[in-house]
């Protein structure tokens, strides 16, 4: 109603399980990738989000080739916050090719 505030909560943004399959899930090759809010919506849309997803997809194939297989040691730790979803650290080891 008039005067109520209203309070933008970003950590659950992609949460709804109507909307994304599993959402607390990592999953790499989920379809319909760029079915999320993660860089804004509409006229509102993160004007480096093309950058970011260029720059992830060369990451993901100069490292991949190189180290096709990596561990993940222990459960990532997140970082504390109500605005972003991140991670803080997630230990891996890249095993030494044969």
């Amino acid at each position: 109603k008039k005067g109520d505030k209203v309070l933008i909560w970003y950590a659950s943004g992609n949460r709804d399980e109507e909307a994304i399959e599993n959402p607390e899930a990592y999953i790499i090759d989920r379809e319909r990738p760029r079915n999320h809010l993660s860089f804004g919506f509409g006229i509102h849309r993160c004007v480096g989000n093309r950058l970011a997803e260029l720059q992830l997809r060369i990451l993901w194939e100069e490292i991949l080739p190189r180290f096709p297989e990596i561990q993940v040691l222990e459960d990532p730790q997140r970082v504390p916050s109500v605005l972003i979803r991140g991670y803080s650290s997630m230990p891996v080891m890249i095993p030494a090719r044969s």
